[in-house]
């Protein structure tokens, strides 16, 4: 059933893959661009600026709309915008 070795060769794993192969795009040094950076302001904005925003003065729109309608339409902008953004991340 194996050979004197100990090797029944079947595929074995190496980490650090083949030598003198850095990994995929190794050379390239390229971080993911300027689209790579609009999705990370993206997510900031929906996950700490817009949730700020409505936990700090959750009244904003309240001389504009009624309180009701104020706390549906600020959770919406985030919303839209990692929306908007995903669908513009895949088409690119």
């Amino acid at each position: 059933m194996s050979s004197d070795d100990g090797d029944d060769g079947g595929y074995v794993h190496t980490p650090g893959g083949v030598e003198g192969d850095d990994g995929p795009d190794a050379s390239d040094g390229e971080s993911g661009g300027p689209s790579g950076w609009i999705l990370v302001g993206a997510i900031t904005l929906a996950t700490l600026v817009i949730p700020g925003i409505i936990y700090l003065y959750p009244t904003l729109l309240a001389d504009h709309v009624p309180f009701l309608v104020a706390m549906l339409a600020l959770p919406f902008v985030p919303a839209l915008l990692l929306g908007v953004v995903g669908v513009w991340a895949m088409k690119g």
